[in-house]
């Protein structure tokens, strides 16, 4: 693994140049990815397909054609782009974890690698914020300053604010016509179901769906000892919790809702992962590639 997939949070949280840091842990995964047997994996992705009428004809590869007596066309880069809009939450929840582990540190660095990592592809990555409000951030484009422009954006963006999902943002999924790839970036801790209806509104939008539940290992193992006060940092509602008696029925309820999520996302045939953010940022870069060539 590349030494800089392991960057510590507390460097992370303290650098000013989002790009930067976003640029040099592609660079280390890419590096790393070249020098092992990784599915093939190459940035190429040129193919041919079958002609179907009304094909451009200069694009027919006329020596497959004499090999085989069948019509392929040449499909270059541009015309094998996959549109990829990545969904991150933006709520005060997402805002949780110790400095080297803080959730939203994670995910907006996940969310900036990937970015980066799609426009090396020459994919056409767009951003979606959602927490208190939603928004299209920045379209999804194909161009050479994509990448810098969602990373400007996400250096500058703070987690605040209960999880609101409403007609915006469903309205929003509605536009997306083309099939494309939907990376969503949450922990999913809404008072409802809203942050699964839209995985839900992606489905019925026929998009592929990739799906990274951030969860802080303080979360996961809940380590504190003695009596403590939990707060919702959405709702600011608290309770007084005794740890050591209620430790077990809190890994129980946990593991209850994460399996919930997953299970949800086998009926809309997303790829789920539950990331530890004390992990280091491949294991959700090569689940993200893994997709990508699925597709």
């Amino acid at each position: 693994m590349p030494a800089t997939l392991a960057l510590d949070s507390r460097v992370l949280a303290a650098a000013e140049d989002l790009p930067l840091l976003a640029n040099t842990i592609v660079e280390g995964f890419l590096d790393g990815l070249h020098r092992s047997p990784f599915l093939g994996y190459s940035t190429e992705f040129s193919a041919y397909r079958a002609y179907t009428q009304g094909d451009n004809l200069r694009h027919i590869d006329w020596k497959v054609w004499a090999r085989t007596d069948e019509l392929y066309v040449k499909q270059f880069e541009d015309d094998t782009n996959l549109r990829c809009q990545i969904y991150l939450d933006t709520s005060a929840s997402m805002d949780f974890g110790g400095t080297d582990a803080n959730k939203f540190l994670y995910g907006r660095l996940l969310a900036a690698a990937l970015a980066q990592l799609m426009v090396k592809q020459r994919d056409a990555p767009g951003l979606i914020l959602f927490g208190a409000e939603s928004r299209q951030a920045v379209p999804a484009q194909a161009t050479r300053h994509q990448a810098i422009e969602i990373l400007t954006l996400l250096a500058q963006t703070r987690a605040a604010g209960g999880t609101v999902i409403g007609q915006d943002l469903f309205g929003l999924v509605q536009t997306f016509t083309r099939r494309g790839l939907a990376v969503v970036i949450s922990d999913f801790f809404t008072a409802d179901d809203t942050v699964l209806e839209l995985l839900r509104q992606l489905h019925a939008q026929r998009q592929e769906i990739l799906v990274f539940q951030l969860l802080a290992p303080d979360e996961l193992d809940l380590p504190f000892e003695g009596e403590f006060i939990m707060e919702d940092s959405e709702t600011s509602a608290e309770v007084v919790v005794q740890a050591d008696d209620f430790r077990a029925e809190y890994r129980r309820r946990l593991e209850t809702f994460c399996e919930r999520i997953r299970r949800e996302c086998i009926t809309l045939e997303a790829d789920y992962q539950r990331v530890r953010t004390d992990q280091p940022l491949d294991q959700a870069m090569i689940a993200y590639l893994e997709r990508r060539m699925a597709v």
